[in-house]
């Protein structure tokens, strides 16, 4: 039986428009009236409730089919990307960035950005690809030059430094990241997500440019870093971390707490503290105008490092915001209590390291990682422990980004038409 469609509502019925209002959608209609093609089309409808309707028409088999009202279904939004412009449909949109979430939010076989509710994450992630960098780009020639006549004990922790930077990826389990990346369900977050494997690449890009350039055997420095006061770091984490894999169940609140907990102890215990002594060795010896390149270097791979500090702290934020059951008190203590660890680690670090052959004071420097894990546990809504007044180190803060922090702002979460972008 070939059945004409129309669209009703509750007092009137849209006779030869109906189907064409469906297909458009129409703000207060609450059903379909399916009549048979028999019905004469000049038949007048009157306008009574539908009760009344289908007795009026009892000798058809007229179908009633009611379905939820829709609301400004005719209301699209555009979005802009560069020169190109979409139409999305604003219902669909919302019911699209309603389902997003951190965790256990709905997945796609598709990347489905838009719309875009972690605003914040686009921007980062556009930050972070337009500050790529090469290390092929900054010139070591001076410090080619000046190596040998470094003293021996600067030389030495040099080398350690690059050995340290080398097992970096080890000693702060960077492959976690890439489970993080696997449980986040919304597309903007495994986008920014994306921009660590380059920043993983640029690292080892760095290594081979130092050790090509200054002819470095990096053996050598492997064996220089190889030091209980490392090892020691490798354990504390390794002991730490929580079994995650891409299949664990993260609807449960103790398996959502061990996502941040990973987060926290990966990124801001480890990667944001861990190792920093050597680091501001390195620049306290390029602000005496020795190994300068070395200095332009790691500035810059801090600066990727904070991009990753401010992501996930972002991230642990949003997770809490939404998964307030993660966020007791006995949580915080424990996140806390990992940084305090993380600090202890670090100040035996310092003490096993000539740092001050490279004109930095040992107890200020572990001042300094006191004063740098505050600023970490303060990014992530946890109470500083060591309540520094102010930096012993200013010139510091800007080599390692602290005093201009170049992080993106979270907006509010609302549904925005605005977006702009080149190559999404």
């Amino acid at each position: 039986m070939n059945n004409l469609w129309i669209l009703y509502e509750q007092n009137e019925i849209d006779r030869n428009g109906g189907f064409k209002a469906l297909c458009k959608g129409c703000a207060g209609a609450t059903g379909l009236l399916i009549i048979p093609q028999e019905i004469p089309l000049d038949t007048t409808f009157p306008q009574h409730p539908l009760t009344h309707i289908a007795h009026l028409f009892k000798q058809f088999p007229i179908l009633l089919a009611p379905f939820k009202p829709l609301q400004n279904m005719a209301d699209t939004i555009t979005i802009t990307l560069g020169e190109r412009t979409f139409n999305l449909d604003r219902e669909k949109a919302e019911e699209a960035y309603a389902a997003k979430k951190v965790l256990n939010g709905r997945n796609s076989m598709f990347f489905n950005i838009l719309p875009l509710k972690y605003n914040w994450a686009y921007e980062l992630y556009r930050e972070m690809k337009n500050t790529h960098w090469e290390p092929a780009e900054v010139s070591v020639n001076v410090d080619i030059a000046q190596f040998s006549q470094l003293s021996e004990s600067c030389q030495q922790l040099y080398k350690t430094a690059l050995g340290a930077f080398a097992r970096s990826q080890e000693l702060f389990h960077s492959h976690g990241i890439y489970t993080v990346r696997d449980l986040v369900t919304a597309p903007e977050l495994k986008l920014v997500f994306g921009r660590f494997v380059h920043e993983e690449n640029t690292r080892s890009d760095v290594l081979v440019h130092l050790h090509g350039s200054l002819q470095i055997n990096p053996m050598e420095c492997a064996r220089l870093a190889a030091i209980p006061a490392f090892t020691s770091k490798e354990q504390f984490v390794a002991s730490k971390l929580s079994p995650l894999n891409h299949d664990t169940d993260t609807t449960t609140t103790a398996n959502k707490q061990a996502v941040a907990r990973n987060i926290f102890l990966i990124n801001q215990c480890m990667e944001g503290t861990q190792v920093f002594s050597l680091w501001a060795s390195l620049f306290s010896l390029a602000a005496q105008n020795k190994m300068p390149g070395t200095g332009k270097v790691f500035h810059k791979l801090i600066g990727d490092i904070t991009f990753r500090l401010s992501l996930f702290d972002q991230l642990l934020q949003e997770m809490v915001s939404e998964n307030p059951d993660i966020w007791t008190s006995a949580f915080k203590d424990e996140l806390t209590g990992y940084m305090v660890d993380a600090v202890r680690l670090e100040k035996e670090l310092i003490a096993a390291l000539p740092v001050a052959d490279a004109g930095l004071d040992p107890e200020a420097l572990g001042i300094y990682i006191e004063y740098l894990s505050d600023e970490r546990l303060a990014a992530c809504n946890l109470p500083r422990q060591y309540h520094h007044a102010s930096s012993p180190f200013p010139w510091l803060d800007e080599k390692l980004h602290l005093a201009s922090s170049h992080t993106a702002a979270i907006a509010s979460s609302t549904l925005d038409n605005s977006f702009d972008d080149d190559d999404l």
